[in-house]
């Protein structure tokens, strides 16, 4: 082991990864010449081993090809703090080892550390209000699990908050470089996820934002993940490939159910439909791995007591934010009875008014 931390043969696989290719050209370059190192030989040397491989592999590997090149790269990678983990390290994660193409050499900001009991979360960049907010919520309260999403705005953005609000440890992994802040408004929150977990890409330093580089950067947040929750969602996007992925994987796929008439609840009820595990708080996904019923009984005796009207309210605008009108209908009590249960629960603190005549949970 050198002092960087690096054995020689993980040196030259950083080297390839700097190069910028896909995963498949990547193990493809490796299994032509038995090792990264030999690569670079053969690189270096012109070898008639790479007439076999495809000329976009080819190209990048000749214009970077020096000894010198790869002193930059790995002084790069120093400067700006992000450590290299490749899949020859004992602290590659494992269960994104045993996907297909998983990453050969992770860019990390930050420490990772705990997904073996990662907690995959994910859904619309367009999420509603509640749906941030339990977002939130239910990320808050995933005690020692560690939160997994794309740093992306909506319900990405609401996984890590929530993560981090309960001191937890939490995951970004991008469709860019580990050092490119992206969305930019999320600054502030991205230096928090690389001092409280990581922020993670199999892209090198410096590569920008590109809409092919997302779908691929989703398999990660699946592979990493022992588990994963949509929120909020429509039937196609980033969401539905990181969701069908999981589903490959053979992860555990949690969704929260929503108003059907609700575009955002097209894919978590579809996912339910056939065969995803219901998950409308942080208990429901502790219960299914049996763990969290010490901390499930602590909430439920934090609760103010409630009568059994108000219980059956509570569990409705658990699930959605509604109208008196709205609660009425559903509940099966009248207007009156209705309203009047509503005051009580909003002095009680159980519940907020919010604009438009609508009551949410606290």
């Amino acid at each position: 082991m050198s002092m960087n931390g690096y054995t020689d043969e993980e040196k030259y696989w950083i080297w390839l990864a700097s190069l910028g290719l896909g995963a498949k050209a990547y193990y493809q370059a490796l299994a032509a010449c038995g090792s990264a190192a030999a690569f670079f030989d053969a690189v270096e040397k012109g070898s008639a081993v790479l007439d076999t491989l495809p000329a976009e592999t080819v190209q990048p590997a000749r214009a970077a090809c020096s000894r010198q090149r790869l002193a930059e790269f790995l002084g790069e990678l120093s400067f700006k703090g992000i450590t290299a983990l490749t899949r020859l390290g004992a602290a590659y994660p494992s269960l994104l080892a045993s996907i297909p193409w998983p990453p050969p050499v992770l860019f990390v900001k930050g420490t990772l550390a705990g997904t073996e009991r990662g907690i995959g979360i994910v859904g619309t960049r367009r999420c509603t209000r509640r749906g941030f907010e339990l977002t939130r919520r239910i990320a808050s309260e995933l005690c020692g699990m560690t939160v997994v999403s794309g740093l992306a705005r909506g319900i990405d953005t609401a996984a890590h908050l929530g993560a981090l609000d309960a001191g937890e440890k939490t995951v970004a992994v991008l469709g860019c470089g580990a050092d490119v802040v992206y969305p930019p408004e999320n600054g502030e929150l991205y230096s928090r996820i690389a001092e409280n977990g990581a922020v993670i890409s199999e892209l090198p330093p410096g590569s920008e934002p590109y809409m092919g580089n997302f779908p691929v950067r989703n398999r990660i947040i699946a592979g990493l993940s022992r588990g994963l929750l949509v929120v909020e969602s429509e039937m196609k996007g980033g969401t539905a490939i990181t969701a069908s992925l999981a589903i490959k994987y053979g992860r555990d796929v949690f969704a929260v159910p929503g108003t059907p008439q609700s575009s955002v609840a097209e894919l978590p009820n579809t996912l339910i439909s056939n065969g995803a595990f219901p998950a409308a708080s942080a208990a429901d996904i502790s219960a299914y791995y049996g763990e969290g019923e010490e901390e499930k009984r602590a909430d439920e005796k934090a609760l103010p007591a409630m009568d059994l009207m108000q219980a059956r309210i509570y569990e409705l605008l658990k699930r959605e934010d509604m109208s008196a009108e709205g609660v009425a209908a559903l509940s099966g009590l009248n207007p009156n009875e209705a309203g009047v249960a509503l005051t009580m629960m909003e002095l009680s603190g159980l519940i907020r008014r919010l604009p438009g005549g609508r009551f949410g949970v606290c």
